[in-house]
């Protein structure tokens, strides 16, 4: 299991193609076919893709490390109900633009992205979710712009401040992030990260259309978006020997900003790349209503692989802390 996680980050073919804006149609889980519309925001420069669907106050979802904007397709058929959902590729990933450099790594500037991707929507607060490395991204968009956070829902994203402490203090946590140690001392992906380990670029929890999505992302993505996702690593990650006042995710220790937003926080206690320890006294920053719930079986990509129960806890969640649209629980 711990392999899996290490399979999903990296596994990007070597040649980019050429990406064309158009509508997009998922199909999900359920069989509900969703149309999106496809546009481009400027971040400072850099180009981030996205889609968007539904109306209604603006919700924004980050995907995490190895997967793209359709990784969340399970969950479009519920919240465009009672949202405008926008969905879109980090920097470096399919068609956002492939920014190299680890000076250009810094989570500060994938919050940037996110700024200008949700001031191109609304000059108002927006429902947040993330996972993985969307969610340390949204960890950080969170406390560098808590004015523009209504609500934040992570999954299996540890808090970088816990991240830091795990590292330092539990020996499980620095045996699952090897491949980050890697990554750091050598400027590359591991070996068995390299395109033409993975014999298959389908994902537990794909259907066909999400299949053919995946594979034609991880053409675009290319070498360029692979080496720009180790410099993510490189740039934000503490080395050995590891301390719990390392620098890392742009802060030292506990010097971080608390979050102001209910927060809801999903974990699943099987997942092979974080272990479940990081998640302990997580509360201590967060200055809101602040939900744990912990599945002890589930993966790193819950969402993906087990929908419905994501979904349901996801939908009794909005329903009840959501002032502006009410959501009802998944069927």
């Amino acid at each position: 299991m711990k392999f899996l996680r290490m399979l999903m980050i990296a596994a990007f073919a070597a040649a980019p193609l050429q990406a064309v804006l158009a509508d997009q149609d998922v199909t999900d889980y359920q069989g509900n076919k969703i149309h999106l519309e496809e546009g481009e925001v400027n971040s400072n420069g850099v180009k981030i893709h996205y889609y968007t669907v539904g109306k209604g106050p603006v919700l924004i979802i980050s995907h995490g490390n190895g997967d793209f904007w359709f990784g969340w397709a399970n969950q479009l058929h519920m919240l465009s109900q009672r949202y405008k959902v926008v969905l879109y590729d980090l920097r470096n990933f399919n068609k956002s633009s492939k920014v190299l450099g680890v000076e250009n790594g810094m989570n500060a500037n994938f919050v940037s992205d996110l700024l200008a991707v949700q001031n191109h929507f609304t000059d108002g607060p927006a429902v947040h979710m993330g996972h993985d490395q969307g969610g340390m991204v949204l960890w950080g968009f969170a406390m560098a712009h808590p004015e523009k956070v209504r609500l934040l829902i992570q999954t299996n994203a540890i808090h970088p401040r816990a991240f830091i402490r795990e590292l330092a203090g539990n020996p499980e946590q620095a045996k699952s992030s090897w491949y980050i140690q890697h990554m750091i001392e050598n400027g590359k992906s591991p070996q068995m990260m390299q395109p033409g380990y993975v014999p298959s670029h389908i994902r537990q929890g794909d259907t066909p259309s999400m299949t053919n999505l995946r594979e034609e992302a991880i053409k675009i993505t290319g070498d360029e978006g692979r080496q720009g996702t180790v410099d993510w690593y490189r740039a934000n990650f503490p080395g050995k020997p590891y301390s719990p006042h390392d620098r890392a995710f742009g802060s030292y220790g506990t010097e971080f900003p608390h979050i102001k937003a209910p927060t809801l926080v999903v974990v699943a206690l099987n997942d092979q790349a974080l272990d479940p320890g990081g998640y302990n006294d997580l509360a201590t920053w967060v200055d809101a209503d602040y939900t744990l719930v912990t599945w002890p079986d589930g993966q790193h990509s819950q969402h993906a692989i087990q929908p419905a129960r994501f979904n349901k806890r996801l939908g009794d969640w909005l329903a009840f802390y959501d002032t502006e649209a009410k959501v009802p629980a998944a069927k």
